[in-house]
């Protein structure tokens, strides 16, 4: 696989992005080895091109919320069952202390402050590129729009800054959150008009990822009171088209090909519209990708599987609830066993229940189909059915269900081995099609939005024709019914599973709009998610206050002057 070496081999000297401070020479003094300045360094292009690289490094740390992108949703559940974790059930645990709603907030605008500076010093450089220079302009204002559309979806008003800080700010006010959007908008409009179609720099932002957040940006903004509801849909469709047949990108022809390491460029295919890169060189790789390690349950749990290399060490975090399992038709489509194992191997060779296991023979077994007590009993591997996902044979009170292979890294060598160096998708072609698919569900062109769907349904079949039914699997998977909202939904859970930030996917949709108790969000969360739906004893729609996180505490206290929390919080 091709891995561009200027994105992924990222060393900027932290004291190049440090303001140096002239004045007092007591402890609060900077140590700056190389005696650079912002404005010695970045007025030259070697200078600024460090700065414009700048903008992917943080990347890898702004995706890796697992848990705050995804609990307490209808797919996803914590591994541990009557857990008390408030980001899954929206308890007291649910507040303006949360470390992830602190981390969050302090890693985009972090993010945001190095765009800001790469916007200014294009302008600034005098041995540029005019051409090159716009182009690393337009790469950060369209991150920077992605950092400020996930900011205003986390939190609604923020602060909005758009400039460089080069002073101490000791006191910001909220935006309201339909002025972000308009930036985002303006932002990603200019960013658009620059942009190249395709990059040698595999990793850099194009003009297809601009494309395609402004069509997500417009899909989630029609949804909202101060949107503009059939234009913004129409937008969202049109944008999404546009990236559909750009002829730019197109979809792999087995889905299992987009995360199979055995096959070539697995990471670099034409349907990859953006990527946060990775390195195998571990100089360049920081801390590593840990994407391997979630959707997990704990192989510890018995001595017959150990500390596996192959299965690894979960985060145990996070883990895909019973639900998500029922949403396929595991019969026609490819994608159920491309993302997970119906089996667990025995990797080290002993007794469980006073039967003999080798190497390699079957531990656990996930029937699809259930079995029967007697079944189960003619087996001498453990058999979990598709109703016993919430309890484990090795451990009480914890989950037991197949495990996740999508994200599968051949670069982790042990079990404690955390630095995986595969890529993480952020935007697919694939996506593309489903938000061209909702936009028209909400325009009510079933046409058109049943074609979209249908299209990752093709690719999804199975090869050949299914010998009990003597029809094809490409026609079986085809959907025939309405395009509902939740149909959406289902998709987006069979095909986006681990990469899409389902909780915004959620939060985003009303069937009406402004009317709380049809939000899928409030509603679908505490239907599907069993242990969310024991916390809220009851409740059919969720508070309307959880479309909001907290603004964190330390954030709020820090300000000198009024900076109000959401509400409820």
């Amino acid at each position: 696989m091709m891995k561009n070496t200027n994105i992924k081999h990222i060393l900027i000297s932290l004291s190049a992005l440090l303001l140096t401070v002239a004045g007092c020479k007591k402890f609060t003094d900077e140590y700056n080895p190389a005696n650079r300045t912002a404005e010695g360094y970045y007025d030259k292009f070697s200078g600024f091109e460090d700065l414009s690289k700048s903008n992917y490094a943080t990347l890898r740390g702004i995706i890796n919320f697992p848990t705050f992108f995804n609990l307490g949703t209808d797919t996803y559940s914590t591994p541990n069952v009557n857990d008390n974790n408030g980001e899954n059930l929206y308890n007291v645990n649910l507040n303006s202390q949360n470390p992830n709603s602190l981390s969050l907030y302090g890693q985009m605008y972090a993010a945001i402050n190095i765009a800001n500076n790469t916007i200014y010093w294009a302008t600034q450089v005098t041995d540029g590129n005019a051409t090159t220079l716009n182009i690393r302009a337009a790469e950060a204002k369209a991150l920077r729009a992605f950092y400020y559309y996930y900011l205003a979806e986390t939190f609604g008003d923020i602060p909005l800054v758009i400039t460089r800080t080069t002073v101490p700010t000791l006191s910001y006010t909220r935006a309201p959150e339909k002025d972000i959007y308009g930036q985002v908008i303006k932002d990603l409009n200019e960013a658009i008009a620059v942009l190249p179609a395709t990059t040698t720099d595999f990793g850099r932002v194009t003009k297809g990822f601009a494309q395609h957040l402004l069509a997500k940006v417009y899909l989630t903004r029609g949804y909202k009171s101060y949107g503009e509801g059939n234009a913004d849909f129409t937008q969202a469709a049109n944008l999404a088209e546009t990236v559909i047949t750009s002829g730019t990108y197109s979809l792999k022809t087995k889905f299992s090909d987009l995360f199979d390491p055995t096959v070539a460029n697995y990471q670099s295919s034409n349907e990859i519209i953006f990527s946060v890169q990775y390195s195998t060189n571990p100089l360049f790789n920081g801390s590593g990708n840990s994407l391997q390690q979630w959707f997990l349950w704990d192989v510890q749990n018995t001595a017959l599987l150990g500390r596996s290399v192959f299965y690894g060490k979960t985060n145990n975090a996070i883990a895909p609830d019973p639900y998500f399992f029922s949403l396929f038709n595991k019969t026609s489509d490819s994608r159920y066993l491309a993302t997970v194992y119906d089996a667990v191997i025995t990797q080290v060779a002993g007794k469980y229940n006073n039967k003999d296991f080798a190497v390699g023979d079957t531990l656990i077994y996930y029937p699809v189909v259930p079995f029967t007590a007697a079944q189960k009993a003619l087996r001498k591997y453990i058999v979990i059915n598709p109703d016993e996902y919430r309890s484990s044979p090795f451990i009480n009170g914890v989950r037991n269900y197949p495990q996740f292979k999508k994200f599968r890294d051949p670069f982790v060598s042990g079990y404690v081995d955390n630095g995986g160096a595969r890529d993480t998708y952020v935007f697919r072609l694939a996506e593309t099609y489903l938000i061209a698919a909702e936009a028209y569900v909400k325009l009510n062109n079933q046409g058109k939005a049943l074609t979209y769907m249908n299209v990752l349904r093709t690719r999804a079949a199975k090869t050949g024709i299914n010998p009990v039914s003597n029809v094809l699997y490409a026609t079986e998977l085809q959907y025939t019914g309405t395009v509902t909202l939740d149909a959406i939904l289902e998709e987006r859970a069979r095909e986006l599973v681990g990469e899409e930030f389902r909780w915004y996917e959620l939060k985003r949709m009303y069937e009406t709009v402004g009317n709380v108790a049809t939000n899928k969000l409030l509603t679908r969360s505490v239907l599907y998610n069993d242990e969310l739906k024991a916390a809220q004893a009851g409740k059919t729609v969720l508070d309307a206050k959880y479309l909001l996180r907290p603004i964190p505490q330390s954030q709020i206290d820090l300000n000198r002057g009024p900076f109000p929390q959401n509400p409820g919080y």
